[in-house]
């Protein structure tokens, strides 16, 4: 018999089976995680995190808006920065966090930073509730839409927020990863989603930048030419009304507004979301096609422009919004999503606010247009501020912050449009990026004969060529004009021009001290002492400063605040480097002492005066109290005609220009003088309210102290009284009417 020398088949245990399919599965992953290690190690790719620590020292306890977030959503077009908001690392007590998320509209535009609504919105909520710290922070994007700012949510929920605001949904068709966008890897939600995660690992950055590249090489496309980044986003400019695009653009959009108010509810995190305004009644439709199904857009002008002509109001309106929804180039939020976040709000509770409404009564005939917006949807200067007062009446409506403003801090709209960071060069600017704008898609074909504003326009004043060149070139950045236009003026002594383009600049870069304290300089010729005060106070907050703290303790110095000023004073002395900043504080220490009659410490103050200056005379000059003498020049003329109404007992017409003053400029004197014009007309609560206003600024003068204590005991407020006279006492214990004043009080029984 022949033998068999064939191999024998052995088999494989299921356990082994099992271990060696496992290894198949890991080696392949394993390569992946050393990849990605090695890519982050060798710091290939970028950080998309949405907060990073500030990368300067003076501000190591904040994080800011990562200026580069926009690089996740962009790959083919140039993207713009955030705003760069910080925020405190370690949330305080007193803090109120308001996260703002949204795009064009949300960052400014055509303005610069200093007139974002969130900006206008902080400066209101702080008045209101002086004893919170409000930090804002806007992490809006331009040409972003819902799947970028669902992308942000985690992140954002991640920074204990208070509040939510969310103003978007203009861009959810062109926006990137919109239906239309030039900016899309699918248009796919899932898909899209996925990507969005991977972004953060390095190997996939790397795979996405190979792709990238090749596509480049290939595509004779060319993103860098010229056009605006509303004309290069868009991939597939026709969408019509009621078309597969359009449906699936309004699926995804409630799909990711609703998940957005999810996740907030989720961690019981108030939103207040916003509908949305554009401009139906100026901008004839980009695009009007005709099909079975769709009526012309360009009809349902017509009949609206002829409607209109008839006095017919409403129908004129419902026919610009027509126009407007079946315009097939989606540049402006049709009504269906203004539609869809009227219902999310509901149900998921989110605060619905109803900036529309007041829009619309803000608009002849209720019909919004160039009155209020620049072009299709970006609010103008007034329309930006009426944005603010919209979150803003809902956000203290709600009571989220505190049951109550404060009556005595608190200010109307009216008062903000007249006195915030902006001036003439900003109203410019915005004039000059949007007619650029106008010159290019949506707003004219751009395959026909190219007209580049930028080379046609003739400047008509220095100004205005200051605004141009803003627009129209990198050189100069409305920034740097501001501060050009500030250094002009106080060159020419003009120190109310030159603080309003410093306080343009501390709009603008609410974080940057140098501002604050350029700006508070030109207050202090100016007259406006106060504001001076509150803003060098603001620029410690963000820089220790021997200027600030010097500056400021002169102020409280002249305000009589004696042991403010020397604790000021020893301050700058602590950071003062240089014998005669060294000089210049001890004077004023040495003085603050004397006036305390603090003899000891006055002693020491002047051997280290000799020490420095052994020759060195001081005059101490006469102690009184000067600070009421300081007039703001903005309000000075009211100021003056008000005194000149009271010179001919005319009571009425000095309380008018002084209410017209407060307007303008909010100071203490005008609501000094209005609180005594109503007591001597009787009306105390009108008086108290005033006078009460000012305690701060005025509780070192005796004459105010003895009007309040008299006033108090007038409208049987006895332990205010006793606070006032304690006061009195402590700030001048040798005031003539002190004993009488006593003896007033004691003798008021206590109610």
């Amino acid at each position: 018999m022949k033998k068999n020398n064939a191999p024998v088949k052995r088999e494989i245990s299921i356990p082994k089976k099992r271990i060696f399919n496992l290894i198949l599965v890991l080696i392949p992953v394993l390569l992946f995680v050393v990849l990605e290690m090695v890519l982050r190690l060798f710091h290939y790719g970028d950080d998309f995190s949405l907060f990073i620590d500030h990368p300067d020292a003076i501000y190591k306890q904040y994080k800011v808006v990562n200026p580069d977030i926009g690089a996740k959503y962009f790959q083919r077009l140039k993207y713009t920065s955030p705003a760069r908001d910080i925020f405190l690392k370690e949330k305080s007590g007193d803090c109120f966090r308001i996260f703002v998320v949204g795009s064009s509209t949300v960052v400014g535009f055509p303005y610069d930073n200093n007139l974002m609504f969130s900006r206008i919105l902080q400066e209101r909520l702080q008045d209101a509730y002086p004893d919170k710290k409000i930090e804002i922070i806007n992490t809006a994007i331009t040409a972003i839409n819902t799947f970028t700012l669902l992308d942000f949510m985690p992140r954002i929920l991640a920074e204990q927020p208070d509040a939510l605001l969310i103003y978007a949904g203009h861009n959810e068709f062109y926006g990137a990863f919109g239906v239309g966008s030039t900016e899309a890897v699918s248009h796919n939600r899932t898909l899209i989603r996925l990507h969005l995660r991977l972004m953060h690992s390095r190997l996939y950055q790397a795979l996405r930048n190979m792709i990238s590249g090749i596509g480049k090489a290939l595509s004779k496309d060319d993103s860098s030419s010229r056009g605006t980044l509303m004309s290069k986003v868009v991939r597939k400019a026709d969408i019509l009304y009621h078309s597969e695009d359009y449906r699936k653009g309004i699926r995804y959009f409630e799909s990711n507004y609703s998940a957005m108010l999810r996740l907030a509810k989720k961690k019981n995190v108030p939103v207040f979301v916003s509908d949305l305004v554009s401009n139906i009644r100026d901008i004839r439709p980009f695009k009007s096609i005709s099909t079975e199904e769709n009526k012309a857009a360009v009809d349902f002008y017509n009949s609206a422009l002829e409607a209109e002509r008839l006095h017919d109001f409403q129908k004129a309106r419902e026919y610009y919004m027509m126009a407007r929804d079946y315009d097939c180039i989606r540049f402006r939020a049709s009504e269906d999503i203004n539609r869809k976040i009227r219902d999310l709000a509901g149900k998921h509770k989110a605060t619905y606010v109803h900036t529309l409404e007041l829009f619309e009564s803000r608009s002849p005939n209720r019909i919004v247009g160039n009155n209020l917006l620049t072009e299709h949807v970006h609010p103008n200067i007034e329309g930006q501020f009426l944005l603010a007062d919209a979150f803003y009446q809902s956000i203290t409506g709600s009571g989220i912050i505190a049951e109550k403003v404060n009556e005595f801090t608190v200010k109307p709209a009216a008062y903000y449009l007249n006195s915030y960071g902006y001036t003439e060069l900003d109203r410019l600017v915005g004039f000059h990026r949007i007619a650029n704008l106008k010159y290019h898609f949506p707003f004219r074909d751009e395959t026909k004969e190219y007209i580049d504003y930028r080379l046609i326009y003739k400047p008509v004043s220095f100004l205005d060529s200051l605004a141009f060149t803003v627009m129209a070139s990198k050189e100069i950045s409305t920034g740097d004009a501001h501060e050009e236009l500030g250094i002009r003026y106080e060159a020419q002594h003009d120190y109310v021009n030159a603080f309003r383009e410093y306080n343009a600049l501390v709009k603008s870069n609410p974080y940057w001290p140098v501002f604050y304290r350029r700006a508070a300089d030109c207050l202090i010729n100016a007259g406006d002492l106060p504001l001076a005060l509150r803003y060098y106070n603001r620029s410690l907050t963000y820089q220790e400063s021997f200027y600030a703290w010097f500056r400021a303790g002169e102020i409280y110095l002249i305000r009589n605040d004696l042991l403010t000023a020397i604790r000021y004073f020893s301050k700058a002395l602590e950071l003062s480097d240089k014998d005669n900043d060294r000089l210049k504080v001890l004077v004023k220490l040495y003085i603050a002492y004397d006036y305390l009659d603090d003899k000891n410490n006055a002693s020491g103050i002047l051997k280290s005066i000799q020490r420095i200056n052994p020759e060195i005379i001081i005059n101490v000059p006469p102690r009184g109290y000067y600070y009421a003498s300081y007039i703001p020049l903005q309000v000075k003329p009211y100021i003056d005609q008000a005194y000149g109404f009271m010179a001919k007992a005319d009571l009425k017409g000095a309380e008018k220009v002084l209410l017209e003053s407060l307007i303008v400029n909010d100071s203490p004197v005008a609501n000094r003088l209005l609180g005594e014009i109503y007591a001597k007309n009787n009306e105390l609560p009108r008086a108290l309210f005033h006078m009460q206003k000012v305690y701060d600024d005025f509780n070192t003068d005796p004459a105010y102290l003895h009007f309040m204590v008299v006033a108090y005991i007038n409208h049987h407020l006895q332990d205010e009284a006793v606070r006032c006279l304690k006061q009195l006492a402590r700030i001048a214990p040798d005031y003539p009417e002190l004993a009488k004043l006593q003896a007033f009080v004691q003798h008021e029984p206590a109610q």
